[in-house]
Protein backbone atom coordinates (compact mmCIF):
# COMPACT_ATOMS: atom_id res chain seq x y z
CA UNK A 1 0.00 0.00 0.00
CA UNK A 2 1.32 3.02 -0.93
CA UNK A 3 1.58 6.10 1.93
CA UNK A 4 2.79 9.83 1.49
CA UNK A 5 2.89 12.52 4.20
CA UNK A 6 1.33 15.49 2.52
CA UNK A 7 2.67 18.94 3.28
CA UNK A 8 1.78 20.96 6.51
CA UNK A 9 -0.13 23.61 4.62
CA UNK A 10 -2.91 21.50 4.85
CA UNK A 11 -3.33 21.56 8.35
CA UNK A 12 -6.49 23.23 9.25
CA UNK A 13 -7.72 25.23 12.13
CA UNK A 14 -11.87 24.85 12.94
CA UNK A 15 -13.17 27.10 15.47
CA UNK A 16 -16.40 26.21 17.57
CA UNK A 17 -18.93 29.01 15.53
CA UNK A 18 -17.28 27.31 12.22
CA UNK A 19 -18.70 24.27 13.44
CA UNK A 20 -21.91 25.59 14.12
CA UNK A 21 -22.26 26.55 10.27
CA UNK A 22 -20.46 29.48 9.36
CA UNK A 23 -19.17 27.94 6.32
CA UNK A 24 -16.31 25.63 6.90
CA UNK A 25 -16.80 21.88 7.54
CA UNK A 26 -18.60 20.37 10.22
CA UNK A 27 -16.21 17.92 10.70
CA UNK A 28 -14.27 17.76 14.31
CA UNK A 29 -13.80 21.23 16.25
CA UNK A 30 -9.77 22.25 16.10
CA UNK A 31 -6.52 21.39 14.55
CA UNK A 32 -5.56 18.31 11.75
CA UNK A 33 -2.88 16.51 10.24
CA UNK A 34 -4.53 15.10 6.76
CA UNK A 35 -3.10 12.34 6.06
CA UNK A 36 -3.73 10.38 2.77
CA UNK A 37 -2.94 6.76 1.90
CA UNK A 38 -3.39 3.91 -1.15
CA UNK A 39 -6.56 4.94 -2.71
CA UNK A 40 -7.54 8.60 -3.18
CA UNK A 41 -10.35 9.33 -0.83
CA UNK A 42 -8.33 6.96 2.36
CA UNK A 43 -7.53 9.66 4.97
CA UNK A 44 -6.95 10.25 8.40
CA UNK A 45 -7.13 13.10 10.45
CA UNK A 46 -5.38 13.88 14.03
CA UNK A 47 -6.42 16.40 16.63
CA UNK A 48 -3.81 17.88 19.01
CA UNK A 49 -4.62 18.64 22.53
CA UNK A 50 -4.74 22.63 22.83
CA UNK A 51 -2.31 24.46 25.31
CA UNK A 52 -0.30 20.95 25.53
CA UNK A 53 3.47 21.18 24.83
CA UNK A 54 3.76 17.12 24.36
CA UNK A 55 0.84 14.70 23.71
CA UNK A 56 0.16 12.06 26.40
CA UNK A 57 -1.80 9.65 24.61
CA UNK A 58 -3.81 9.10 20.83
CA UNK A 59 -7.26 8.24 21.19
CA UNK A 60 -7.02 6.26 18.16
CA UNK A 61 -10.76 5.56 16.28
CA UNK A 62 -11.89 4.19 13.10
CA UNK A 63 -14.78 5.76 11.28
CA UNK A 64 -18.11 3.60 11.97
CA UNK A 65 -20.27 5.91 13.10
CA UNK A 66 -20.67 7.28 16.88
CA UNK A 67 -16.46 8.33 16.91
CA UNK A 68 -17.10 11.22 14.95
CA UNK A 69 -19.45 12.49 17.65
CA UNK A 70 -16.33 12.76 20.17
CA UNK A 71 -15.06 14.80 17.14
CA UNK A 72 -17.56 17.07 16.97
CA UNK A 73 -17.90 17.45 21.00
CA UNK A 74 -16.49 20.46 22.69
CA UNK A 75 -17.12 18.85 26.33
CA UNK A 76 -15.14 15.78 24.90
CA UNK A 77 -12.26 17.58 23.09
CA UNK A 78 -11.88 20.39 26.21
CA UNK A 79 -11.60 16.85 28.25
CA UNK A 80 -8.71 15.81 25.97
CA UNK A 81 -7.00 18.94 25.99
CA UNK A 82 -6.98 18.78 29.86
CA UNK A 83 -5.25 15.56 29.87
CA UNK A 84 -3.01 16.20 26.53
CA UNK A 85 -4.62 13.20 24.67
CA UNK A 86 -4.61 14.05 20.68
CA UNK A 87 -7.77 12.46 18.86
CA UNK A 88 -7.05 10.56 15.42
CA UNK A 89 -9.66 9.31 12.93
CA UNK A 90 -9.06 7.12 10.65
CA UNK A 91 -11.50 6.94 7.25
CA UNK A 92 -10.71 3.23 7.04
CA UNK A 93 -9.74 0.61 9.48
CA UNK A 94 -9.65 -2.84 10.62
CA UNK A 95 -12.80 -4.27 12.37
CA UNK A 96 -11.11 -7.00 13.71
CA UNK A 97 -7.20 -5.91 13.50
CA UNK A 98 -6.26 -9.39 11.77
CA UNK A 99 -2.40 -8.26 11.31
CA UNK A 100 -1.94 -10.67 8.26
CA UNK A 101 -4.13 -7.71 6.61
CA UNK A 102 -1.28 -5.15 6.90
CA UNK A 103 -3.10 -3.36 9.76
CA UNK A 104 -0.64 -3.26 12.32
CA UNK A 105 1.91 -2.01 9.65
CA UNK A 106 -0.55 1.12 8.38
CA UNK A 107 -0.84 1.93 11.93
CA UNK A 108 3.13 2.49 12.45
CA UNK A 109 2.90 4.45 9.49
CA UNK A 110 0.05 7.14 10.00
CA UNK A 111 1.10 7.23 13.67
CA UNK A 112 4.69 7.85 12.27
CA UNK A 113 3.74 10.51 9.59
CA UNK A 114 1.26 12.22 12.57
CA UNK A 115 4.57 12.88 14.53
CA UNK A 116 6.86 13.97 11.09
CA UNK A 117 3.51 15.89 10.25
CA UNK A 118 2.61 17.55 13.13
CA UNK A 119 6.26 18.19 14.55
CA UNK A 120 5.03 16.35 17.13
CA UNK A 121 7.77 13.16 17.58
CA UNK A 122 6.00 11.45 20.55
CA UNK A 123 2.75 10.80 19.05
CA UNK A 124 5.02 7.86 16.77
CA UNK A 125 5.34 5.91 20.34
CA UNK A 126 2.49 7.32 22.28
CA UNK A 127 0.41 5.10 24.23
CA UNK A 128 -2.53 4.72 22.75
CA UNK A 129 -6.43 4.55 23.50
CA UNK A 130 -8.17 2.41 20.80
CA UNK A 131 -12.16 3.31 20.33
CA UNK A 132 -14.84 1.54 18.50
CA UNK A 133 -18.71 1.67 17.98
CA UNK A 134 -20.73 -0.71 16.87
CA UNK A 135 -18.93 -2.58 13.73
CA UNK A 136 -15.45 -1.28 14.76
CA UNK A 137 -15.96 -2.43 18.65
CA UNK A 138 -14.15 -5.59 18.16
CA UNK A 139 -11.03 -3.95 17.04
CA UNK A 140 -10.12 -2.22 20.22
CA UNK A 141 -9.89 -5.33 22.19
CA UNK A 142 -7.29 -7.04 19.50
CA UNK A 143 -5.44 -4.11 19.03
CA UNK A 144 -4.49 -4.22 22.60
CA UNK A 145 -3.48 -7.90 22.47
CA UNK A 146 -1.21 -7.00 19.34
CA UNK A 147 0.13 -3.98 21.64
CA UNK A 148 -0.37 -4.58 25.13
CA UNK A 149 3.00 -2.15 25.60
CA UNK A 150 1.46 0.54 23.81
CA UNK A 151 -2.56 0.70 25.03
CA UNK A 152 -3.18 2.80 27.83
CA UNK A 153 -6.46 1.80 28.17
CA UNK A 154 -9.81 0.55 26.03
CA UNK A 155 -13.18 1.23 24.96
CA UNK A 156 -15.68 -0.69 23.14
CA UNK A 157 -18.43 1.47 22.59
CA UNK A 158 -22.43 0.07 22.62
CA UNK A 159 -19.83 -3.27 21.38
CA UNK A 160 -18.48 -6.29 22.55
CA UNK A 161 -16.23 -8.17 25.25
CA UNK A 162 -13.12 -9.58 24.88
CA UNK A 163 -13.03 -12.18 22.58
CA UNK A 164 -16.28 -12.25 21.65
CA UNK A 165 -18.44 -14.56 19.49
CA UNK A 166 -20.78 -12.55 18.59
CA UNK A 167 -18.65 -9.67 16.68
CA UNK A 168 -20.43 -6.02 16.16
CA UNK A 169 -19.05 -6.47 12.45
CA UNK A 170 -20.84 -9.81 11.71
CA UNK A 171 -18.19 -12.54 11.05
CA UNK A 172 -15.97 -14.42 12.82
CA UNK A 173 -13.44 -13.01 15.97
CA UNK A 174 -9.79 -14.04 15.57
CA UNK A 175 -7.87 -16.00 18.01
CA UNK A 176 -5.49 -14.23 20.09
CA UNK A 177 -3.15 -17.54 20.61
CA UNK A 178 -1.96 -18.64 23.84
CA UNK A 179 0.62 -15.93 24.36
CA UNK A 180 -1.80 -12.94 24.37
CA UNK A 181 -3.15 -10.88 26.70
CA UNK A 182 -4.66 -7.62 28.32
CA UNK A 183 -3.45 -8.49 31.60
CA UNK A 184 -3.84 -5.30 33.82
CA UNK A 185 -4.77 -3.04 30.86
CA UNK A 186 -7.88 -1.39 31.73
CA UNK A 187 -10.47 -1.97 29.37
CA UNK A 188 -14.20 -0.42 29.14
CA UNK A 189 -17.37 -2.15 27.79
CA UNK A 190 -20.36 -0.46 27.15
CA UNK A 191 -23.99 -1.17 26.27
CA UNK A 192 -27.07 0.90 25.80
CA UNK A 193 -29.85 0.08 27.84
CA UNK A 194 -32.26 -0.03 24.61
CA UNK A 195 -29.92 -2.15 22.61
CA UNK A 196 -29.18 -4.46 25.40
CA UNK A 197 -28.82 -8.31 24.63
CA UNK A 198 -27.58 -10.95 27.42
CA UNK A 199 -25.84 -12.76 25.11
CA UNK A 200 -23.38 -10.05 24.62
CA UNK A 201 -22.57 -9.25 28.26
CA UNK A 202 -21.66 -13.02 29.72
CA UNK A 203 -18.87 -12.96 27.46
CA UNK A 204 -17.30 -10.05 29.35
CA UNK A 205 -17.99 -11.57 32.81
CA UNK A 206 -16.75 -14.80 31.57
CA UNK A 207 -13.53 -13.17 30.22
CA UNK A 208 -12.53 -11.57 33.67
CA UNK A 209 -13.35 -14.53 35.29
CA UNK A 210 -11.28 -16.72 33.41
CA UNK A 211 -8.03 -14.20 33.63
CA UNK A 212 -8.31 -12.86 36.58
CA UNK A 213 -5.33 -10.18 35.81
CA UNK A 214 -8.01 -8.46 33.30
CA UNK A 215 -9.55 -5.13 34.21
CA UNK A 216 -12.62 -5.54 32.43
CA UNK A 217 -15.39 -2.53 33.40
CA UNK A 218 -19.01 -2.23 32.24
CA UNK A 219 -21.12 0.18 31.67
CA UNK A 220 -24.33 -0.13 30.95
CA UNK A 221 -25.37 3.16 28.85
CA UNK A 222 -29.04 3.63 31.21
CA UNK A 223 -31.79 5.24 29.03
CA UNK A 224 -29.84 5.10 25.92
CA UNK A 225 -29.82 2.79 22.53
CA UNK A 226 -27.13 1.38 20.30
CA UNK A 227 -26.68 4.78 18.16
CA UNK A 228 -26.53 7.65 20.49
CA UNK A 229 -23.48 9.20 22.64
CA UNK A 230 -24.86 11.53 25.34
CA UNK A 231 -22.56 14.29 26.51
CA UNK A 232 -22.87 12.21 30.29
CA UNK A 233 -21.49 9.09 28.85
CA UNK A 234 -19.27 11.23 27.37
CA UNK A 235 -18.72 12.48 30.72
CA UNK A 236 -17.75 8.96 31.42
CA UNK A 237 -15.52 7.71 28.74
CA UNK A 238 -13.04 10.73 29.59
CA UNK A 239 -12.81 10.13 33.23
CA UNK A 240 -12.12 6.74 32.84
CA UNK A 241 -9.20 7.78 30.32
CA UNK A 242 -7.99 10.13 32.98
CA UNK A 243 -8.04 7.18 35.71
CA UNK A 244 -5.74 5.06 33.52
CA UNK A 245 -3.91 8.18 32.54
CA UNK A 246 -3.47 8.25 36.39
CA UNK A 247 -2.82 4.56 36.70
CA UNK A 248 -2.10 2.91 33.74
CA UNK A 249 -1.63 -0.50 34.92
CA UNK A 250 -3.91 -0.47 38.05
CA UNK A 251 -2.96 -3.90 40.56
CA UNK A 252 -6.14 -3.09 42.42
CA UNK A 253 -9.77 -1.64 42.11
CA UNK A 254 -12.82 -2.44 43.17
CA UNK A 255 -15.87 -4.58 42.00
CA UNK A 256 -19.45 -4.27 41.48
CA UNK A 257 -22.47 -5.94 40.35
CA UNK A 258 -24.02 -6.09 36.43
CA UNK A 259 -26.59 -3.85 35.67
CA UNK A 260 -30.13 -5.27 36.34
CA UNK A 261 -33.34 -4.05 34.93
CA UNK A 262 -34.92 -4.38 38.23
CA UNK A 263 -32.35 -2.34 40.17
CA UNK A 264 -30.85 -5.53 42.41
CA UNK A 265 -27.39 -5.83 43.31
CA UNK A 266 -25.29 -8.76 42.35
CA UNK A 267 -23.51 -10.59 45.37
CA UNK A 268 -21.63 -13.20 43.14
CA UNK A 269 -18.18 -12.19 42.15
CA UNK A 270 -19.51 -14.06 38.22
CA UNK A 271 -21.75 -10.91 37.96
CA UNK A 272 -19.40 -8.48 38.95
CA UNK A 273 -17.21 -6.04 36.88
CA UNK A 274 -13.69 -4.18 37.86
CA UNK A 275 -13.72 -0.75 38.48
CA UNK A 276 -10.82 2.18 38.99
CA UNK A 277 -12.00 2.66 42.20
CA UNK A 278 -15.09 3.49 44.30
CA UNK A 279 -15.55 7.40 42.57
CA UNK A 280 -16.00 4.96 38.99
CA UNK A 281 -18.05 2.40 40.62
CA UNK A 282 -20.40 4.97 42.14
CA UNK A 283 -20.84 6.84 39.03
CA UNK A 284 -21.84 3.80 37.53
CA UNK A 285 -24.43 3.03 40.22
CA UNK A 286 -25.60 6.04 40.13
CA UNK A 287 -26.35 6.19 36.19
CA UNK A 288 -28.47 2.85 36.97
CA UNK A 289 -30.19 4.36 39.50
CA UNK A 290 -31.41 7.58 36.68
CA UNK A 291 -32.88 5.49 35.07
CA UNK A 292 -34.52 2.17 37.16
CA UNK A 293 -38.28 2.18 37.15
CA UNK A 294 -39.22 4.86 35.29
CA UNK A 295 -41.60 4.85 32.32
CA UNK A 296 -41.04 5.10 28.54
CA UNK A 297 -41.09 8.01 26.34
CA UNK A 298 -40.68 7.58 22.48
CA UNK A 299 -39.37 10.85 20.13
CA UNK A 300 -39.40 10.93 16.38
CA UNK A 301 -39.19 13.23 13.70
CA UNK A 302 -40.15 15.38 10.58
CA UNK A 303 -38.97 16.02 7.39
CA UNK A 304 -39.57 19.77 6.09
CA UNK A 305 -43.10 19.34 8.16
CA UNK A 306 -43.64 15.21 7.21
CA UNK A 307 -43.62 12.85 9.64
CA UNK A 308 -41.09 10.41 9.10
CA UNK A 309 -42.17 6.37 9.05
CA UNK A 310 -40.93 4.51 11.63
CA UNK A 311 -39.78 0.69 10.49
CA UNK A 312 -39.32 -1.29 14.03
CA UNK A 313 -37.69 -4.25 11.72
CA UNK A 314 -35.05 -2.01 10.62
CA UNK A 315 -31.54 -1.19 11.88
CA UNK A 316 -32.53 2.10 11.66
CA UNK A 317 -35.61 2.67 11.83
CA UNK A 318 -36.54 6.22 11.13
CA UNK A 319 -35.19 6.56 7.13
CA UNK A 320 -35.53 9.39 4.70
CA UNK A 321 -34.38 10.64 1.86
CA UNK A 322 -32.93 14.43 1.09
CA UNK A 323 -33.17 16.00 -1.73
CA UNK A 324 -31.94 19.78 -1.76
CA UNK A 325 -28.95 21.20 -0.18
CA UNK A 326 -30.61 22.66 3.24
CA UNK A 327 -33.46 20.97 5.16
CA UNK A 328 -35.27 21.07 8.44
CA UNK A 329 -35.72 18.03 10.88
CA UNK A 330 -38.39 18.78 13.98
CA UNK A 331 -38.10 16.68 16.79
CA UNK A 332 -40.96 15.32 18.49
CA UNK A 333 -42.84 13.28 21.18
CA UNK A 334 -44.94 10.40 19.63
CA UNK A 335 -46.97 7.36 20.84
CA UNK A 336 -45.53 4.05 21.30
CA UNK A 337 -46.22 3.44 17.35
CA UNK A 338 -44.59 5.94 16.24
CA UNK A 339 -47.53 7.13 14.14
CA UNK A 340 -48.68 9.98 16.22
CA UNK A 341 -47.84 12.71 18.60
CA UNK A 342 -48.33 12.23 22.53
CA UNK A 343 -48.85 14.58 25.82
CA UNK A 344 -47.18 11.37 27.52
CA UNK A 345 -43.62 12.73 28.21
CA UNK A 346 -41.24 14.64 30.07
CA UNK A 347 -41.68 18.17 30.47
CA UNK A 348 -38.33 18.96 28.32
CA UNK A 349 -37.30 19.75 25.02
CA UNK A 350 -35.99 17.63 22.62
CA UNK A 351 -33.27 17.73 20.02
CA UNK A 352 -31.09 17.08 16.89
CA UNK A 353 -27.87 16.00 16.91
CA UNK A 354 -25.51 14.70 14.20
CA UNK A 355 -23.68 11.18 14.56
CA UNK A 356 -22.14 10.94 11.53
CA UNK A 357 -22.26 11.82 7.51
CA UNK A 358 -21.79 14.86 5.25
CA UNK A 359 -23.63 17.53 7.17
CA UNK A 360 -23.54 21.10 8.79
CA UNK A 361 -26.47 21.80 11.46
CA UNK A 362 -26.99 25.65 10.67
CA UNK A 363 -29.75 25.70 13.61
CA UNK A 364 -31.54 24.13 16.26
CA UNK A 365 -33.33 22.11 13.42
CA UNK A 366 -31.92 23.33 10.32
CA UNK A 367 -29.02 21.64 8.37
CA UNK A 368 -27.24 21.69 5.32
CA UNK A 369 -24.87 19.19 3.35
CA UNK A 370 -20.98 19.14 3.80
CA UNK A 371 -19.64 19.40 0.49
CA UNK A 372 -16.22 19.04 1.74
CA UNK A 373 -16.89 16.14 4.25
CA UNK A 374 -13.96 14.72 4.72
CA UNK A 375 -11.95 16.94 2.34
CA UNK A 376 -14.26 16.93 -0.62
CA UNK A 377 -14.00 13.12 -0.83
CA UNK A 378 -14.47 12.45 -4.54
CA UNK A 379 -15.42 8.99 -4.01
CA UNK A 380 -18.14 9.80 -1.55
CA UNK A 381 -17.18 6.61 1.17
CA UNK A 382 -19.58 7.82 3.24
CA UNK A 383 -22.53 8.89 1.72
CA UNK A 384 -25.40 8.47 4.59
CA UNK A 385 -26.29 10.91 7.27
CA UNK A 386 -26.64 9.50 10.91
CA UNK A 387 -28.84 11.95 13.21
CA UNK A 388 -30.15 11.15 16.55
CA UNK A 389 -33.29 12.65 18.29
CA UNK A 390 -32.68 13.04 22.02
CA UNK A 391 -35.17 14.05 24.77
CA UNK A 392 -33.85 13.94 28.31
CA UNK A 393 -36.19 11.88 31.65
CA UNK A 394 -37.11 13.44 34.60
CA UNK A 395 -39.18 12.17 38.21
CA UNK A 396 -40.92 9.99 35.57
CA UNK A 397 -39.76 8.97 32.40
CA UNK A 398 -36.49 7.62 31.19
CA UNK A 399 -34.16 9.29 28.87
CA UNK A 400 -35.33 8.78 25.18
CA UNK A 401 -33.39 8.52 21.87
CA UNK A 402 -33.94 7.65 18.18
CA UNK A 403 -32.08 7.18 15.09
CA UNK A 404 -32.61 8.82 11.95
CA UNK A 405 -30.94 7.87 8.72
CA UNK A 406 -30.91 10.33 5.91
CA UNK A 407 -29.59 9.16 2.32
CA UNK A 408 -28.80 12.56 -0.15
CA UNK A 409 -30.01 11.92 -3.14
CA UNK A 410 -30.19 15.51 -5.33
CA UNK A 411 -32.22 16.14 -7.81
Amino acid sequence: MRHSILSLSLFVIMSLSAFIGTGASGLPVGRYFDYAAGEEGERSYIRLPRGCDEVRAVLYCHQNMTEEVLFRSPVFCGMMDSLGVAMAFVQRGSQNWDVADGCQERFEKIMADFATGTGHPEIATARVIPFGHSAQATFPWNFAAWNPDRTLCIVSFHGDAPRTNLCGYGRENIEWGRTRNIDFIPGLMIEGEYEWWEARVRPALAFRMMYPDSRISFLCDAGKGHFDLCEETQVYIAKFIEKSLATPRPQGGVYMSRWMADGTECTDPHDQFWYHDQEMADLTRARYAASFGKRMQYVSAKLDGRLIPYDGEKHIKLNAEVSTDEFTIEPLFVNESRDGESDSHARVHPRVTILSGPVIQTGEYTFRIDPDYFGHDPRRLWSGITLCIEADGDDIYKSAVQELNLRYRPQ
